[in-house]
């Protein structure tokens, strides 16, 4: 009587999972870092920034008409400095909430890719992904509609004589930050289908005992 061995596929490398555990790790700890950015920089921008000029500089009663013309002037760019500075600050808010978001969902996958929960480990990421291409793209939409890739003030008061420059400029930033995001989030999901399949269980092929002797007689 003769028996042929079942085949036993080889086990995936637990090193596949252990790996995108530390990669989320690293990643969450950036998100924290960002939202104690987003969280201290509004913080350290309302002291440091004065809200009216005139506590900087007062304006000059006894002064030339020059000087009052001057100091106008640059009443009017500090104006328009703070209000750019709140509409950043509140976009940064918006930052820092939704990293603390991603390192909420990074921080929590950690553990189950490092037990080896591969179908739950990956639902997690993929989520992580899906959360951080949106938020991205929700940053996107509020520099846009605020108008912060390109301040009016960033080119002065006579920004309509840089003409085509501004425009150009301003087309350049926001196809290399929409490029960005895109490409990133690209990688990530090229990561996370590179370890989805290398750590996917084999299919366990079982080979049935083979053997003259056990073929029934022929009556």
């Amino acid at each position: 009587m003769t028996f042929e061995a079942p085949y036993i596929p080889e086990e995936p490398s637990p090193w596949w999972l252990k790996g995108l555990a530390i990669f989320m790790a690293l990643i969450s700890i950036f998100m924290l870092l960002s939202v104690a950015s987003g969280v201290l920089s509004p913080m350290f921008v309302d002291r440091l920034i004065a809200e009216d000029f005139e506590e900087i500089e007062p304006y000059p009663e006894d002064g030339t008409d020059e000087e009052k013309a001057e100091w106008n002037e640059t009443n009017e760019f500090w104006d328009d400095m703070v209000e750019y500075m709140d509409e950043m600050m509140r976009v940064m808010k918006f930052q820092a909430a939704h990293s603390g978001i991603l390192a909420i969902i990074g921080l929590f996958s950690v553990p189950v890719l490092w037990r080896g929960d591969r179908d739950l480990g990956i639902k997690l990421v993929g989520v992580w992904i899906g959360v951080n291409l949106l938020g991205g793209m929700g940053l996107m939409w509020m520099l846009t509609r605020s108008g912060l890739l390109m301040p009016e003030f960033a080119t002065g008061r006579g920004g309509e004589d840089w003409g085509a420059s501004v425009e150009l400029m301003e087309t350049i930033t926001l196809v290399a930050s929409w490029g960005q995001i895109i490409f990133c989030n690209i990688c990530f999901l090229g990561i996370l289908g590179l370890v989805a399949n290398k750590s996917k269980p084999p299919t366990r092929l079982v080979s049935a005992p083979v053997s003259d002797a056990t073929i029934p007689p022929q009556s």
